[in-house]
């Protein structure tokens, strides 16, 4: 399992523990799809502000990031900006990306409360 899994499954973990990221994701539904360099596997947000991973490949992911497992924990560590890395071609998006910006804002509600 690459770091970069390993994080997303810990940002989830911890999203499931903490209220206050729960209320601070709101309502926001959706499914994101992760590939990175072959590994694929999903996060499912609901509207209780819960998030569920899983293994595979989800039917209809809202949206798909591709990208190198070592880039994606650059940006889940806070190292990289994920909307300046999407213009500048570090990664791709497949799917809503109005919808992305959701998952930008939630990164950050972690980086200055948990040291990932």
């Amino acid at each position: 399992m690459s770091e970069a899994k390993e994080l997303i499954k810990k940002i989830c973990e911890i999203q499931n523990s903490d209220p206050e990221i729960q209320q601070a994701v709101g309502k926001w539904t959706g499914v994101v799809q992760y590939v990175l360099d072959g590994e694929e596997f999903y996060v499912v947000y609901n509207p209780d502000g819960k998030c569920e991973f899983k293994e595979g490949k989800h039917e209809k992911p809202t949206f798909t990031i591709l990208a190198s497992p070592d880039f994606w924990v650059k940006v889940l560590k806070g190292q990289e900006d994920p909307v300046a890395s999407f213009m500048m071609g570090k990664y791709k998006i497949q799917g809503n990306i109005m919808e992305s910006q959701k998952l930008a804002s939630l990164l950050k509600k972690f980086r200055g409360k948990y040291s990932l």
